[in-house]
Parts: structure tokens; C-alpha cells; sequence
């Protein structure tokens, strides 16, 4: 094996030399005054130096990797080669700083955190597609730990031309396609923290581990597109909860056993248009199904209790977008409706149903590539007690600087109303997004 590698390494020296190195024959020994003279090529096929003997001890995978490089095979012509040759690696630092006017009050807190650490790979797969992975060292106000993302791969025209259209599958561990926002991790939303609605709905990003069919096809001025997806484990994230959300809402946090019943199905589709002059528009809406999600709830003393219940989630959601090419001044605008259907375990331990519903809306403006402001407002009912008209809101302005395509500084205003029942507070702060290498790729852009 060593004599291979060097033999590999002297080829691929060689290869290297030869376009530039011309190797000149050593001069014999001669006469003073003798003229040096080279053999005619007849004389060099008749003397004994122009065959020399056979290397008496050969090495066959040697003379094999010596033949392969001669014949010019590329090094990396092969699918894993290719994997690492095509890898694209991004780095994101998250940092937050957070001051609250309350005193001696559970609400009164002056934080700084570094609330991501993100890592993100992406590469080719084959030709069929994408593979992902995104890990994160995230700080929820309890202390980091390691979350996993996402993690899988996107099979792209899977169809070909048999079918109209485009055909992809997602599969693995990935952000659902619920909502135009779904799909956005925290450090890469304007606003610094999701809006309320979706944090009480869905305690943040809804991952899923499952598969995930996706269609989308063009037609004069605009694009239609549905997707349909089903799960056996749901998980929530959210950087701005203890535990990164894994553990704040138990209802949407499966773990123990699991049996056929216990599945999630989600439902998209979606029209854009595009209406000339930098002018777009999007309409959408999105379903969740799962018909005996597992919830747990600590009743103390080491005892779990387990039960198995409905949890039904729909929504509806608009886009409007302005831009100017030449200027780089933006406008965009999202609204989303969303409500939820689901039991729950009520504190005298009897599971009921209730229905809840939540609003939220956010503007943004770029007045050019480095500066950007907007609003969010977000409304929502708080799970048991909607039936009293108690609800609960989160509102936020923001500032930012953006110092490189995928890097802000921003500053931030935000209000939150627990419910009506609770304490109402607000928050100054700063946020810092810092990002190296290449971007994340969002499998489901928000435009196409």
C-alpha cells in the first residue's frame, strides 16, 4: 500500500511537471573536442539500453492506479466525492439583549444571550436533489444546548416530464410548510422574535420527521402550488422559550410510545402572481391534522399521565410585495389568521375542547440595501380561555442596519400582553445577526 501511494504521488507530480518541464537527456562522457552525438533511432531500437529489464518484483495495484491516472479519470468523479467537492457550509451567530422597565416583578429581566449558534450544510445529492442539515447551540434564558434543525434531503422533479409541472419530496426531519413563515428560522425573520400567534399555536417553528410532497406549477403571470405532507413526530422550536420550546407545550411534543394512529398530516397550497412593475401578491392556506396526538402531563410524585387527543390547526395567509430593482427600496406586507381546534387537560384534570383563534401582521420597509424598518402586531386567544374573551398580544418596531447581505444590526421596541389576566410589560433591545459562508436554503422559498 505504500509503494501505491507513492507511485500515486509521482504521477501526480509528473502530471503536474509535464506541461511545463521538458527533460533533457544527460550528455555522456566524452573526448576534449569530442562533438557530442546522439543516436539515429535505428541504433536506438538495436542497443540494449533502449529495453530495459522488467521490474523484477511488480506491484498490480500500483501499475491499476498509475493506468487510471494516465487515462485521465477525475479524482472526484464519483457520488461521494462529489457530495464533499459541492458542500456549502454557513455559520450564524444570534445575539440578543433584552431590557424590561419592570421591577420586582416576574417580568422584570435585563438579559444578553447568545441565542443561536447556527451551523447549516447543504449539498447536491446525485443529481436527484438536495441534502440539508442544520444544527444549532441555541439559548432559550435556561442555558444552551444542542438542537437539531433539520435534517434530510429534497428530491427535486422527481416527475421529470411525465407529469405536469414540478414534483418534489422532502424527506426527514424539516420545517413544515405551514403558513409563509413557517420555514423561517429565528435568526433569519426581520422582526427579532416570531409573532405571538404562531408562538402560542405552534410554541414556534413546527418541525416534522416525515415526508413531504410538494407540486407547483406556472401559469400566465403567476404560480400555483400545494403541498402534502405526513408525519410520525412533530416537534416545536422556539429560541425565545425555555428549552427552546422543546418542552413548552407538551400537547405538541410526542414522546413515548408511539402507535399507527398517532400520525400528523399537513395540507398547503397557494397562488402568487406577479403583476408587472416589481408588483406581487400571494394567497394561501394551510391545514394540520392529527387525530390522537399523545400528551403528557406531570401529575408529580414521578407520575405521568399519558392521553391521546385531536389537535387540528388551520390558517390563511396574504403577501403583498413592492420593489424597485434600480432604487433597492422594498415594501413587503404578510398577514396570517390562523385557528385551533384541540382538547386540552383543564386544572380540574377533565380534558375539554376548546377553539381558539389568532391574528398577526407585519410590515416591512427597505429603504435601501443597508436600512430597513417595520412593525409586527400579533393578537391571539389564550388556549382555555378564549371562552371568556381573555387574549393575549405581542407587538414589536424595528430598526435595522444591514452591514452584508446576511448580517443586521437591529434595534427594537416590543409590548406583550401575557392575557388579560396577567401583567402587561415592555422591552428595549438590540439584535445582532452575524453570518458566514453560504446562506441557509429555504426549501419553500415565501416568493418565487
Amino acid at each position: 500500500m505504500l509503494l501505491s501511494l507513492l507511485t500515486l504521488s509521482i504521477a501526480l507530480l509528473g502530471q503536474e511537471l509535464a506541461p511545463s518541464v521538458e527533460i533533457q537527456p544527460e550528455p555522456t562522457a566524452q573526448e576534449p573536442g569530442q562533438d557530442l552525438q546522439m543516436p539515429t533511432d535505428s541504433e536506438a531500437d538495436s542497443s540494449p539500453e533502449a529495453d530495459p529489464d522488467p521490474d523484477p518484483d511488480p506491484d498490480p495495484e500500483a501499475e491499476a492506479l498509475a493506468a487510471w491516472l494516465q487515462d485521465g479519470a477525475p479524482v472526484w468523479d464519483t457520488p461521494t466525492a462529489r457530495f464533499l467537492r459541492d458542500l456549502e457550509l454557513g455559520m450564524t451567530l444570534d445575539l440578543l439583549a433584552e431590557f424590561t422597565e419592570k421591577k420586582n416583578s416576574v417580568q422584570a429581566f435585563n438579559d444578553f444571550r447568545v441565542r443561536s449558534a447556527q451551523l447549516n450544510f447543504a449539498s447536491p445529492v446525485a443529481g436527484l436533489g438536495r441534502a440539508f442539515f442544520t444544527l444549532d447551540f441555541a439559548d432559550g434564558g435556561d442555558g444552551s444546548e444542542l438542537i437539531l434543525r433539520e435534517a434530510g434531503a429534497l428530491l427535486e422533479n422527481i416527475a421529470g416530464n411525465h407529469l405536469p409541472g414540478q414534483w418534489d419530496v422532502q424527506v426527514g426531519k424539516y420545517q413544515a410548510d405551514l403558513g409563509a413563515w413557517n420555514t423561517t428560522l429565528a435568526n433569519e425573520f426581520p422582526a427579532p422574535s416570531f409573532d405571538g400567534t404562531r408562538r402560542a399555536f405552534f410554541s414556534g417553528n413546527l418541525v416534522m420527521s416525515g415526508v413531504e410532497l410538494h407540486h407547483r406549477v406556472s401559469f400566465s403571470g403567476g404560480l400555483f402550488r400545494w403541498s402534502l405532507g405526513l408525519a410520525g413526530d412533530t416537534e416545536s422550536q422556539d429560541v425565545d422559550q425555555f428549552g427552546n420550546g422543546l418542552r413548552a407545550n407538551p400537547n405538541i411534543i410526542p414522546f413515548g410510545r408511539r402507535g399507527v394512529a398517532n400520525w400528523t398530516g399537513t395540507w398547503r397550497g397557494s397562488l402568487q402572481w406577479d403583476h408587472g412593475g416589481g408588483w406581487h401578491s400571494r394567497m394561501g392556506a394551510s391545514a394540520l391534522y392529527a387525530p390522537e396526538e399523545p400528551f403528557f402531563t406531570d401529575l408529580g410524585n414521578g407520575v405521568t399521565e399519558r392521553a391521546e387527543l385531536h389537535h387540528t390547526v388551520y390558517g390563511f395567509d396574504a403577501g403583498f410585495l413592492w420593489e424597485n430593482p434600480n432604487s433597492g427600496r422594498r415594501h413587503e406586507l404578510s398577514l396570517e389568521v390562523w385557528v385551533q381546534d384541540n382538547q386540552y387537560r383543564n386544572p380540574d384534570g377533565l380534558y375539554v375542547g376548546d377553539e381558539s383563534r389568532g391574528e398577526w401582521g407585519m410590515y416591512e420597509y427597505t429603504y435601501s440595501p443597508q436600512w430597513s424598518a417595520g412593525a409586527l402586531f400579533s393578537r391571539y386567544d389564550v388556549l382555555g380561555l378564549s371562552a371568556f374573551d381573555l387574549d393575549a398580544s405581542y407587538h414589536v418596531g424595528f430598526l435595522s442596519y444591514h452591514y452584508s447581505e446576511q448580517s443586521r444590526l437591529s434595534l427594537f421596541f416590543s409590548h406583550t400582553n401575557p392575557s388579560q389576566t396577567s401583567e402587561k410589560f415592555f422591552i428595549v433591545g438590540a439584535q445582532l445577526t452575524m453570518s458566514l459562508g453560504a446562506k441557509r436554503k429555504v426549501a419553500i422559498p415565501r416568493w418565487y
